[in-house]
């Protein structure tokens, strides 16, 4: 078995500074979300019996923790120059924007920025050339 030396570049900063904003832009509305819910200034939805109130909180933090972790997930991918990693975020972003036209709270809006600087910094020069060098030994 031979061993080739294989250079595998280091993320650039745009990279590095991406990946931060795509992870704050799915924890920051999770995080506000949770404080809102548990601090009782999210009132019930009139009309609903307590146990549906109940059950659809749950349902909301498990669906914000389960997109964390898909979040997470695609930015590590992000990190190690997987182009579709970057290509399923921007359409993530996409669908954000396409969301702030419904009934949204200010978390809403702070993620989807936090996540367009993501977009913005993952599709700059420094990370284009990193994502064709990370591909080029394969």
């Amino acid at each position: 078995m031979t061993t080739s030396n294989v250079h595998i570049p280091s993320a650039p900063s745009t990279i590095n500074s991406a990946v931060l904003a795509y992870l704050a832009s799915a924890v920051i509305p999770m995080v506000w979300g949770a404080i809102e819910l548990f601090s009782g200034s999210q009132p019930p939805v009139p009309g609903v019996p307590p146990e549906l109130n109940s059950m659809l909180v749950n349902l909301s933090l498990g669906i914000s923790v389960v997109s964390v972790l898909v979040y997470v997930w695609l930015s590590l991918k992000l990190r190690a120059g997987r182009n579709w990693a970057r290509i399923v975020l921007a359409v993530f972003v996409v669908l954000q924007l396409l969301a702030l036209f419904g009934p949204v709270g200010a978390a809403s809006y702070v993620g989807t920025g936090l996540a367009a600087v993501g977009l913005v910094l993952s599709f700059l020069p420094d990370s284009n050339r990193y994502v064709v060098d990370v591909q080029a030994p394969r």
